[in-house]
């Protein structure tokens, strides 16, 4: 036996019919399909190619980022991407080859598509604020995909300093290879070791 049902009782239906009724419900559906809609399956070469911008600040030749001007880098690059396997990319090289602006890349991308804790180390805290200044401000000031997840440094509670970038879903930490502090207790998923062979063989010795 079944009880009878109330024609005033609410049925089941779509959550497009529950909250159809109040204004906002159409802005608020189509920010939900976004939610849901997977990001385009990117390599970091191809974020860069396509989000990438080059600050006068940072680059002889500012503008659009160019994969093809150090093609080298790409497979590079790529090897950073989620898709990839490798766990560990190591890159012997000379100076001024384009390595620290592709592992810049590897940070816009991070930002963009694959939020987590980063740690980007130079060989000293003072290497580190400057690439901050001069590499870092201007990759997320340059790039509208990234100035949109990172807050202006003046803005309050922004999470934005010289050493440290708050970004949705994650963080990026920079500090140099000679400061114990800043490389203590950081549960880094990515981690963006520069001119390794620039930092102090005995870290005990080494504090900033």
């Amino acid at each position: 036996m079944s009880a009878p049902i109330s024609r005033n009782s609410p049925s089941p239906g779509s959550p497009s019919e529950d909250i159809g009724a109040f204004d906002g419900a159409e802005a608020l559906l189509r920010a939900w399909g976004r939610g849901l809609t997977p990001d385009p399956w990117l390599t970091v070469s191809e974020w860069s190619d396509t989000h990438r911008w080059l600050s006068s600040r940072a680059s002889a030749e500012p503008g659009r980022y160019r994969t093809e001007r150090t093609p080298y880098m790409r497979a590079i690059m790529d090897a950073l991407s989620p898709g990839d396997p490798t766990q560990r990319v190591v890159f012997m090289k000379a100076a001024q080859v384009g390595a620290t602006e592709a592992g810049n890349n590897w940070i816009g991308f991070v930002i963009h598509h694959a939020p987590g804790p980063m740690l980007a180390v130079q060989p000293t805290v003072e290497l580190a604020k400057r690439n901050s200044r001069q590499r870092i401000d201007p990759l997320i000031e340059e790039s509208p995909a990234l100035k949109e997840r990172v807050r202006p440094a003046r803005a309050r509670d922004s999470g934005n300093t010289q050493l440290s970038k708050d970004f949705p879903g994650g963080v990026l930490v920079m500090t140099g290879a000679n400061s114990a502090v800043g490389l203590r207790s950081m549960p880094a998923r990515y981690v963006f070791l520069d001119e390794v062979d620039a930092y102090p063989a005995d870290l005990g010795l080494h504090r900033a």
